[in-house]
């Protein structure tokens, strides 16, 4: 099978497909597109998990992130972790020293605390995996967002930029490739970016809003990976006017370089918003200082197209990270 994630055939065949169990305190359960489970205990709490694989520079950090993340898409605030880390034998005691730091860092900057885990050191593994249970609570109380539930005539809102993550990793780990065509100009815009990894503060503003509809975080598979994610789980479909699409030079300049796309590539950092009505949310994270455009709006008909031409979006599970590994040198351990 391809790297990546599983289609969503697949994913609907060989996992979902084979859950039956029910217990009346889940509120939220696994679906196509919903990253976040919830549960009420006499309280509503959010859960997700999420590994972090295709990396090893700042994988802790990545992690608590890429997690953070997705219970803020949830219109949650993040308060608690799980760690899972597994570890192959050629991996020095250090580098697991710095994915604790990294984790535990992270984990302050966010208001998480890391609860528990597990930590192995194991031949399964050819590279380090760390792997998330992040645990939060609603931003309003009861109100959860599932990535099902934005409308037909929505609005499309995008913040921040395109492949923020995997301008990171890439501008990291291929660092001696992209030596000769980045300059001291795309190292300020590289040095920007890795202060744009977190969505909580657009969680907290969308969850307050009752016009925001769905949330939906930009990671594996990009732009169109999260809009074709939000569409199949709400049965419906977007046009996104690609030329809005924002995208910082230097991201261009590296997908450029590795002859990749980038509104497929993985984008920790962004958040895909859907909105009946986009003035006040776009006045409240301009307050914040945080970027948002309308790029595009909810259909009926299912499918994303390009509303500059009509062109189909095709929808591909896998992440154009993963052709940069798998077309060249292994990512720098």
């Amino acid at each position: 099978m391809e790297q990546g994630k599983l289609t969503n055939d697949d994913l609907r065949t060989l996992i979902l497909s084979r859950l039956g169990s029910r217990s009346p305190e889940v509120v939220q359960g696994p679906g196509i597109g919903e990253d976040c489970a919830a549960v009420d205990t006499g309280g509503l709490v959010i859960l997700t998990t999420d590994p972090i694989t295709a990396v090893d520079a700042n994988a802790g950090l990545l992690a608590m992130h890429i997690n953070a993340n997705d219970v803020a898409a949830a219109g949650a605030i993040p308060f608690a972790a799980l760690a899972t880390i597994l570890v192959p034998p050629a991996v020095s005691r250090e580098q697991i020293e710095e994915v604790s730091r990294q984790l535990n860092e992270a984990g302050r900057e966010l208001g998480v605390e890391i609860i528990g885990g597990h930590t192995e050191i194991t031949t399964a593994v050819r590279r380090l995996v760390i792997s998330l249970t992040m645990i939060g609570r609603p931003v309003v109380p009861g109100r959860f967002l599932a990535t099902a539930d934005m409308r037909p005539g929505d609005a499309v809102i995008m913040s921040k930029y395109a492949g923020i993550e995997g301008t990171l990793i890439l501008a990291h780990d291929r660092s001696r490739e992209l030596e000769r065509i980045l300059d001291a100009t795309d190292r300020e815009q590289i040095e920007y970016l890795r202060g744009c990894l977190s969505v909580l503060p657009e969680g907290r503003t969308g969850a307050s809003d009752p016009k925001v509809s769905a949330m939906h975080d930009i990671t594996e598979g990009g732009l169109i990976g999260a809009a074709w994610e939000m569409g199949a789980a709400a049965g419906l479909g977007m046009r996104i006017d690609t030329g809005k699409v924002p995208i910082m030079p230097v991201t261009r300049k590296i997908c450029d370089f590795f002859r990749i796309d980038p509104l497929r590539l993985i984008s920790s950092g962004s958040m895909l918003i859907t909105a009946s009505e986009q003035t006040n949310i776009l006045g409240a994270l301009a307050d914040q200082g945080i970027p948002a455009t309308v790029i595009g709006h909810v259909t009926e008909e299912k499918g994303l197209k390009d509303a500059q031409n009509g062109e189909e979006l095709v929808f591909r599970p896998q992440d154009e990270l993963y052709r940069v590994i798998q077309g060249g040198e292994p990512l720098q351990a």
